[in-house]
């Protein structure tokens, strides 16, 4: 746990896990997300992960106070029986958290075509959140990893954002429960 939330995304290479090891492997970590690439299957996805503490610390003085008590507003999707999706209001939390178990500043962006600033007009959040997530993806903060078989890539979904490229490969996803999901303010 400690390397978890040390360097927020680990990877360990060459494993050969079936669901109870996965299942038992999860369940050291208190809220991370992990990607198993089984071996004998497609390979070569790649996954980019950014941390949302680099993006925090590199706020300049005036932004990090324009932030600092703004709230964000993430809208969901519900996937009909029909296969049609639904956009549905989500939460609203603070759009600058405290990591519950480090409890370092960290940028609270979500999913960008899905969030708006609470209290501000459509166009000013628009424009405040893609300078935002644009500072978040700068590569200075960002690592980037081609899966191959029997990579286990664990990740803390509090503190870094990812992408799985290209989106419509399949992959086996292995998500524990939620706890202490959310940033504190």
């Amino acid at each position: 746990m400690r390397a978890l939330l040390k360097h927020q995304v680990l990877l360990v290479r060459g494993q050969r896990l079936c669901e109870r090891d996965i299942a038992a492997f999860s369940r050291r970590f208190g809220h991370a997300d992990l990607l198993y690439t089984s071996p004998g299957t497609t390979f070569g996805d790649r996954l980019s992960f950014c941390s949302l503490y680099a993006a925090y610390d590199a706020l300049t003085p005036a932004l990090r106070s324009r932030v600092a008590h703004l709230k964000v507003r993430h809208l969901a999707t519900e996937t009909a029986d029909d296969g049609r999706r639904t956009i549905i209001a989500g939460p609203v939390h603070p759009l600058v958290g405290s990591h519950a178990d480090t409890g370092r500043s960290m940028l609270a962006l979500g999913q960008r075509r899905h969030s708006s600033v609470v209290g501000i007009d459509q166009d000013e959040s628009d424009a405040l959140l893609d300078d935002l997530w644009q500072l978040a993806e700068r590569p200075e903060f960002s690592w980037a990893h081609t899966c191959r078989p029997g990579d286990l890539v664990v990740w803390d979904t509090r503190c870094t954002i990812h992408r799985h490229e290209p989106p419509e490969m399949p992959r086996l996803l292995h998500s524990p429960p939620l706890w202490n999901a959310m940033p504190t303010a």
